[in-house]
């Protein structure tokens, strides 16, 4: 019976673990290109942290990632760590269902000095922080350096203004095989309003007032006006842009002139490196990287996207979430997006270490439009995405349907006014 149950004893042990196992959960709406270079950070947790698993859940599609996220806190069944995007941090804080990563910051070795201050802006409401950035992005002109230099002008310097920039968009406009048709584009005018946000703001205009609550008195302002004016004379007066695809909710025309050498100067972010690192590296493209043009007497300023690791107030695993958080958000996790040439760092001291050895040799020029950078109206308003879906009409109706800009941001001010007001 003894040795009976010895034997019972052993064959237990032998199928017990040797230790309890915490799972951790994480999702995000990355790709699995993305996820991949998390592993490490999260491979280096795990061994910092016996019995600690972390388990990732991502979901591709973000409309259903942010319906799954908010469905899983409501049911009490939350992530431990999750991606907010900067446009969701508004309706999350509003929510109270974000813990404050603030005080928990020392006790995971965390330094909130280390990350640039106008990025952590974007995750923070008065002291609290509510994300540990991972990375992010000002909107540029990108620029086709060997079409500057066939066309014989100087590549464009920071700070440069509209008519600078009209002249240069001229210049690099052409008909290159005779038959009366441009073909070679300075410029592209892009529908969405990430790619023109800071047209407006380096017009002195704005689309919302201060305190986000209305658009009349600044939709309709002279300054946006002039900055709306602009951007759409470089298609209806200039002809230096092709018409923007109204019928199209991405477009990606402009995108593809750019890369085929077509067009000269294109909106974007530096989340556009990879998608054409192939074709910096054979010397297929030479780029640079520019401000957005002002008016004069106006400052260059730019929005800043970024997301960040998140924890929910009512996970069961605060301290270790908060422990992957940061880790997911720190020094070696946003070297590998650096390198991967997805993003910016949101630590200077890593991004500053990095530029040096940049391939490309854009990031010195995208780090330049830091101090520029404000957060976006997607970070600061709870309703923005409604605002948002509304402005595209604007560009639409001026370039499209031939109505002045004064009546049409008069209209469309009006019209999320009442979305505002809800």
């Amino acid at each position: 019976m003894k040795a009976w149950s010895l034997g019972m004893l052993l064959a237990l042990c032998a199928c017990a673990p040797d230790t309890p196992v915490t799972v951790l959960r994480m999702t995000s709406w990355q790709t699995p290109a993305e996820n991949a270079l998390d592993l490490p950070a999260i491979r280096a947790f795990e061994a910092a942290h016996p019995g600690v698993r972390v388990e990732n859940e991502p979901v591709a599609n973000q409309a259903e990632y942010r319906e799954k996220v908010i469905t899983s806190i409501a049911s009490g069944a939350p992530p431990d760590v999750f991606l907010l995007d900067n446009i969701d941090v508004p309706a999350f804080v509003e929510a109270s269902v974000l813990l404050d990563l603030r005080p928990f910051a020392p006790r995971v070795g965390v330094s909130l000095d280390d990350y640039y201050p106008n990025v952590l802006e974007i995750f923070s409401r008065g002291s609290a922080v509510y994300a540990f950035p991972k990375g992010f992005s000002p909107v540029v002109y990108y620029y086709n350096r060997a079409l500057f230099e066939a066309a014989g002008i100087p590549e464009p310097t920071d700070g440069w203004t509209w008519e600078e920039f009209i002249a240069a968009a001229r210049a690099l406009t052409r008909d290159t095989d005779g038959d009366g048709v441009t073909d070679q584009w300075g410029t592209a005018v892009m529908r969405p309003f990430y790619a023109w946000q800071a047209i407006v703001w380096s017009g002195g205009g704005d689309i919302l007032a201060t305190d986000g609550q209305r658009a009349s008195g600044a939709l309709d302002s002279p300054e946006t006006i002039a900055a709306l004016e602009f951007l759409t004379s470089l298609v209806l007066t200039h002809g230096v842009a092709p018409r923007p695809n109204a019928f199209r909710a991405v477009t990606g025309n402009e995108s593809r002139l750019f890369y085929s050498g077509r067009l000269a100067l294109l909106p974007s972010g530096h989340w556009l490196i990879p998608n054409i690192r192939p074709q910096l590296a054979a010397g297929r493209l030479r780029l640079g990287v520019v401000s957005v043009p002002r008016a004069p007497g106006a400052t260059v300023a730019t929005p800043l996207f970024a997301s960040g690791w998140s924890v929910p107030r009512n996970t069961t695993h605060r301290k270790l979430a908060v422990a992957l958080a940061a880790a997911l958000a720190g020094p070696a996790a946003q070297r590998e997006r650096l390198e991967a040439g997805l993003e910016l760092s949101a630590m200077p001291s890593v991004q500053d270490a990095w530029t040096p050895h940049d391939s490309s040799g854009l990031d010195a020029a995208f780090v330049r439009q830091v101090a520029s950078g404000r957060p976006p109206w997607g970070a600061r308003i709870a309703r923005f995405r409604e605002v948002e879906a509304q402005l595209p009409d604007i560009l639409d109706q001026v370039i499209i349907q031939g109505r002045p800009v004064a009546e049409v941001t008069r209209d469309v001010a009006r019209r999320l006014d009442l979305v505002l007001a809800r």
